[in-house]
């Protein structure tokens, strides 16, 4: 009996423990959504197989490039010399098959070539820069990426969060009228109101049930909304605590815009470079050894090495580099226009931001004073309804004023986090 007390007792506290409310903030999702975001996970490796490149760049460029080839090429002579078939440099007259000014009688070759560029080193830089410009945008895009994933969290957060409060707020309110509820049957009893009062406070109690029941239908969905997007599985009694944005008081003078139009514009000049390779000299040292015989006898013989240098000198293609440049400063052009265009939105909308987060913070300001006071009416309301000086309706009344004017506030006080979060998302 007594084990079987204690372990009773231990299955009570770890139910309670399992089902226990646990609380997080918006840093634990934010830091869930970056750990478990699939974009910046193939960003990750975009850039890394961006670095690969690099020194598969410096491979093709500065390094020998030693491959080795084989041939064999039979070309027979029938009637040569009064023989059936056979191989030859010099068949007769009257033998028949290939001009041996094609075939030379044969091929035979095993060969190991050897190439290398040379005073190719400004090529070769453009080549990296343009690579380095390209790992840049990816880098770009995994920070915009993230910048992104953190808004959209935020935002989803905050609405939970007004959930949760609205949700509060009306368990406080609830828990209030079902104490209004105890002392309003009494005062019936005692026939100092009416059955009536009793009924419709019942009445306005099973509404505002009704009410948080929606209301905690609503959270549950604002919640797994916040662990959908963070890439988690949803958990069940999750407090979240209260989000906290701190916004710059003015414009960042290097924004994450400027840092991409220059980033944009380098790639043009970069490709523009890569482009330009193909009008320099070309310079290229090759070299092979092995066995190179046209006939079998001797082939021994045949064994030796060769090297050289080609040169290749562009002369003319059209003036295709001509209208290709036209080109690029085209496109830097509509570069400065969007620029231009996007430091005046900038500068709009982080003003439209702050003129509406002052104008919210004082209204603000003002509805608090007021539901100070509304809460001072409460109270008195409460002692006069005790008292039977008023009717359950004007108590009701009252309280319904002060839920909306607190509905109000939060939803104020919600609107100044979205904003905020606004301003830092544009202001970055």
């Amino acid at each position: 009996m007594f084990w079987r007390s204690r372990i009773l007792i231990l299955a009570f506290f770890l139910f309670q423990f399992i089902n226990a409310q646990r609380t997080a903030n918006l840093d634990f999702f934010i830091a869930q959504a970056l750990a478990n975001a699939p974009a910046l996970s193939e960003n990750e490796n975009l850039q890394k197989i961006g670095a690969l490149q690099e020194s598969i760049i410096k491979a093709q460029q500065n390094s020998f490039q030693v491959n080795a080839t084989s041939d064999v090429l039979f070309a027979p002579y029938f009637n040569n010399n009064g023989r059936v078939i056979s191989t030859s440099i010099a068949p007769s007259s009257s033998a028949y098959g290939y001009d041996v000014g094609i075939t030379n009688g044969g091929l035979y070759s095993a060969q190991l070539n050897v190439t290398k560029q040379l005073f190719n080193k400004a090529a070769t830089a453009n080549l990296l820069f343009q690579n380095k410009i390209k790992n840049n945008t990816l880098s770009l895009s995994a920070q915009e990426v993230e910048h992104n994933l953190k808004k959209t969290i935020s935002d989803a957060y905050v609405t939970a969060y007004q959930l949760q409060l609205q949700e509060q707020f009306t368990q406080e309110i609830l828990k209030d009228l079902q104490n209004r509820l105890q002392v309003i049957e009494v005062l019936v009893k005692h026939a100092i109101l009416q059955e009536s009062d009793y009924l419709f406070l019942q009445l306005d109690i099973d509404s505002k049930k009704l009410e948080l029941k929606q209301i905690q239908s609503n959270l549950r969905v604002a919640l797994n909304q916040v662990f959908t997007l963070s890439g988690i599985t949803s958990q069940a009694n999750i407090i979240i605590s209260e989000p906290h944005f701190n916004t710059a008081s003015s414009a960042k003078k290097e924004n994450f815009y400027l840092r991409k139009f220059k980033n944009d514009s380098l790639q043009i000049k970069a490709d523009e470079a890569v482009f330009d390779n193909a009008y320099k000299p070309q310079i290229t040292a090759y070299g092979n050894t092995g066995l190179n015989a046209v006939e079998i006898p001797n082939i021994t013989h045949k064994i030796g090495m060769s090297a050289g240098l080609q040169i290749s000198i562009p002369i003319y293609d059209g003036k295709q580099r001509k209208f290709t440049h036209q080109q690029n400063l085209l496109k830097e052009q509509n570069l400065e226009f969007y620029k231009t265009n996007a430091a005046v939105q900038l500068t709009n909308n982080l003003q439209s931001i702050t003129n509406q987060l002052d104008a919210l913070s004082e209204n603000k300001l003002l509805l608090d004073n007021q539901l100070k006071k509304q809460q001072s009416i409460l109270e008195i309301y409460k002692g006069k309804l005790v008292q039977g000086q008023i009717s359950i309706v004007d108590y009701l009344n009252v309280i319904q004023s002060y839920k909306l004017n607190k509905y109000t506030q939060i939803q104020m006080q919600t609107n100044i986090w979205l904003l905020q979060n606004q301003y830092n998302f544009i202001n970055w």
